[in-house]
């Protein structure tokens, strides 16, 4: 009987010991669950938004974390590339190239030029905000949650509508541009002896180019836009059905498709036997349409054509695919593969020594090795042939490599300085920097960091990407009410307090995936897919293999926490107008997500 008696007790001690350790597994996830979410919650008011300590120790590879990142930073950059009369003009639709903000608080800085916006911009901008506008309107490729964090379905509408209006107007009134884009004044121009663009003050006209652009059209930065276009063009078609506003918009965004597909040969291709894209083309005549060819000419630039292996690839690629060839015999077969063999002698393979391990790396020469030259693994599906997946990995592997081994907490691209930086030639732009070892150019300057830098190591290996831009928002006063600031000192000391589309919404466009897989699925309804393929594949294939050396492990290295400098999280290091006053202190608030 006390045997029994005693199985019974032990029976059940298991019992409750079994019922105790399922309450423990369910109540303690659902307790720090909802302490994490009340953390994150502090941080939805935009005078709190200095989120990145949040995350400082954070388990990147977790996909709720990254979730949770990934909209807070919606949330923050939101508040500037969705904010008229910030990022973009409200009655043109365009980008304004960036906008002032003040040093000391963080905040905007209104008011006539200097302050608020720039009213200037260019083709670069418009693509990264249509780029942005397809991916809210397509939805599958971010998820309708993400979508609606992006632009609501009106938002994104009213904005396309603006956009292509004001496209259309400047379009008819100076055709010679053929529907691309010079570098532009974004409300429109003041006419006269004092010729400049307008101001937020005065009344928006026809677009119209800046002062140095007038007669002269960019291809690098048209490339892009091209790209952008073809494929928020194909996302409105996909939902005509849904009504006459999106059928309407999507016969209107065809149409400027078109008439660029029509005007990128006589305007940007130098001649027969060439092989050649202008860097820039100058138009004899702005009023004239742009169908003859030798209405245009090459502006003597270094270089004057796009023969890079870089972003520059993106109009070669348009142009190859989806532009007029009419003219040439064979549809330009043989112009268009001269294009390619110009190019192949700008392919250089490099290798990287570690100097931990003398492990050699082989990677794409860089022209400095900024991250802004990685800007096609953004827009086009490069990522999704193996070669090239296996290229940029490795060249992402070295760029984060390097920054670990020089102690820099953050990666090198090209942006504009703090005040402190001196950066030469271009008066406080740092367009110079990178990593000397793998660059073909002279990298001159290595002070200054753009949270930028980790869009191409987001696009191969999201969490690493992830983590690295999380360490520059880190940085002091590198977050603001409208997210994150163009650039930061390396030792953390000054900030260069501007806010631009190239160093902010890349990083956004990046984090959603960028275009290439939307635009991988569109190639393929248009049966141009093995053609890219083709192309690309041939292109690295003359001097890569697979069987080259690739970066170890299966993850790129993610920032160690000590590369951020001893006072990152004091509370002098945020701006006033972003700080978050709790009752732990905000070192605490990163602690307390460590389970």
């Amino acid at each position: 009987t006390d045997s029994r008696r005693c199985d019974s007790v032990r029976d059940s001690e298991k019992m409750t010991a079994s019922a105790l350790m399922k309450i423990i597994f369910l109540v303690i996830p659902l307790y720090m669950a909802d302490k994490t979410n009340k953390l994150y919650h502090m941080y939805e008011d935009a005078s709190c938004c200095r989120f990145s300590e949040l995350f400082h120790r954070a388990d990147w590879e977790d996909h709720k974390t990254r979730k949770l990142f990934i909209s807070r930073v919606l949330g923050a950059e939101r508040r500037f590339f969705a904010e008229a009369g910030v990022a973009f003009d409200p009655d043109t639709g365009m980008t304004y190239d960036g906008h002032a903000l003040d040093e000391s608080t963080g905040e905007l800085k209104r008011g006539p030029p200097p302050a608020g916006p720039f009213g200037f911009s260019a083709a670069s901008k418009e693509a990264l905000h249509v780029s942005l506008l397809a991916l809210a309107v397509e939805k599958e490729q971010v998820g309708e949650g993400t979508a609606k964090l992006i632009y609501s379905e009106d938002e994104a509408l009213q904005l396309l509508e603006k956009k292509v209006s004001s496209m259309e107007a400047m379009d008819a009134a100076e055709p010679g541009f053929g529907g691309f884009l010079p570098w532009f004044c974004s409300r429109g121009v003041k006419q006269g002896p004092d010729r400049r663009c307008l101001t937020p003050q005065e009344e928006a006209s026809t677009l119209g180019a800046t002062n140095d652009f007038v007669g002269k059209v960019p291809g690098l930065d048209n490339g892009q836009l091209a790209w952008a276009t073809y494929a928020v063009s194909k996302v409105l078609r996909s939902r005509a059905q849904e009504g006459p506003r999106y059928a309407s918009l999507a016969t209107r965004w065809e149409q400027r498709l078109q008439r660029m597909r029509t005007t990128a040969v006589p305007i940007f291709y130098a001649g027969r036997g060439t092989g050649a894209l202008r860097a820039v083309a100058r138009i004899r005549n702005t009023t004239q349409d742009a169908l003859n060819a030798s209405d245009y000419e090459t502006v003597p630039l270094h270089p004057s054509c796009l023969d890079d292996a870089y972003e520059g690839e993106l109009l070669v690629l348009f142009v190859d695919l989806l532009g007029d060839w009419s003219s040439y015999p064979n549809n330009g077969k043989e112009e268009r593969n001269k294009m390619w063999e110009r190019k192949q002698i700008r392919l250089k393979a490099v290798n990287f020594t570690n100097p931990d391990d003398d492990r050699k790396i082989t990677v794409q020469e860089g022209f400095w090795f900024s991250s802004h030259e990685q800007w096609k693994l953004m827009v086009l599906p490069y990522l999704e042939i193996p070669l090239l997946k296996k290229v940029f990995t490795n060249s992402e592997y070295v760029r984060v490599v390097n920054s670990i081994q020089l102690h820099i907490p953050g990666l090198f691209a090209s942006s504009h300085a703090p005040p402190d930086v001196e950066c030469g030639r271009l008066g406080g732009y740092c367009n110079a920097v990178g990593i000397q070892a793998v660059a073909s150019q002279p990298v001159h300057w290595d002070q200054s960091v753009s949270p930028y830098g980790a869009y191409p190591v987001m696009l191969v290996d999201l969490p690493s990407g992830l983590a690295w831009y999380n360490t520059m928002l880190s940085l002091p006063k590198m977050q603001t009410v409208t997210g994150s600031v163009e650039a930061a000192r390396v030792d953390g000391t000054s900030v260069a307090s501007i806010l631009t589309w190239d160093t902010k919404v890349t990083s956004v466009v990046a984090m959603l995936r960028g275009t290439g897989p939307l635009i991988s699925k569109l190639l393929k309804e248009d049966g141009l897919s093995e053609q890219f393929q083709e192309r690309v594949s041939t292109f690295y294939g003359e001097k890569f293999s697979l069987a080259m050396s690739s970066a170890p492990g299966q993850h790129l290295p993610k920032p160690p926490p000590q590369l951020l400098p001893s006072h990152w999280a004091e509370r002098s290091a945020a701006f006033p107008s972003c700080r978050c006053d709790l009752v732990n202190g905000t070192r605490r608030l990163s602690e307390s997500l460590i389970v």
